[in-house]
């Protein structure tokens, strides 16, 4: 029988029959490599003019923004210029929008990849050394990421790897993904949170501003095989920078000849 989703008042989903008798029609499930996979994403990257593009319907659901409603309960009118920028609210805001089963990417023709957000707040670190770990693990799978943290002997690299395990677990035990360690880290990156100042006081009432920074820690797990890649496109080779040499001789012209 035919099963769907269907979104209550509450934050539950419950699955109900559409119909009481369906046809078995065997469907060829199309077997694709990581590589074709990849290949077929990073179409994607085309850049498009505005006229060309054709947008999807809007098949999924999403529970509606308060936009009256202030994450640090301050009172007062809204300040647009407050909590801009990604949030841990707006990212956790994307676990739950709730898609169609087997819902096939017009885009690409693959069904779209599970996905889990998970952020770690108000951590005391600087944001430029934790970027530099966060590089480490992009688009590399959840299990090697974890493996190559532990194996740095540096704070960022301790609290991003918490970070990642607990994904991993939220993963396995909220969203029931039958094999979490075939996910890899799409996205990992922080972002600054506070700034506390206090004060240190040196010789001769000498007084210095100390800034104790904080940082929220954003990640994204996707099922599937990681790309072979960390750019948007796959490096070229060096026969793919002959072949642009030799076409850039043979469209040499003479200026001003006949």
């Amino acid at each position: 029988m035919l099963r769907v989703l269907v979104r209550t008042g509450t934050e539950a989903c419950r699955a109900v029959s559409t119909s009481s008798t369906v046809l078995s029609i065997p469907v060829k499930k199309e077997e694709l490599s990581a590589k074709e996979v990849w290949e077929r994403r990073a179409k994607l990257r085309i850049p498009k003019l505005q006229k060309d593009e054709q947008l999807s319907s809007k098949v999924y659901f999403a529970p509606e923004w308060d936009l009256e409603k202030k994450a640090n309960m301050d009172e007062g009118f809204v300040d647009p210029l407050k909590g801009y920028g990604m949030t841990p609210e707006k990212w956790e805001y994307y676990n739950k929008v709730v898609w169609p089963p087997n819902y096939i990417v017009p885009e690409t023709g693959l069904p779209k990849p599970k996905e889990v957000f998970h952020c770690k707040e108000s951590v005391h670190f600087s944001p430029k050394r934790m970027w530099a770990a966060c590089q480490l693990v992009w688009k590399m799978n959840v299990d090697e990421a974890i493996t190559q943290l532990d194996m740095q002997q540096l704070k960022g690299c301790t609290l991003l790897m918490e970070t990642l395990q607990k994904a991993k677990k939220r993963a396995a035990d909220e969203f029931h993904i039958e094999f979490p360690s075939q996910m890899y880290v799409a996205d990992a990156f922080p972002v600054q949170s506070n700034i506390i100042k206090g004060a240190r006081r040196h010789a001769h009432e000498n007084w210095h501003t100390i800034r104790y920074r904080y940082i929220h820690i954003f990640v994204r797990l996707e099922e599937g095989p990681a790309p072979a890649y960390k750019q948007h496109h796959a490096p070229k080779s060096g026969w793919d920078h002959m072949d642009e040499y030799y076409n850039y001789l043979r469209s040499r012209t003479v200026k001003y000849s006949i």
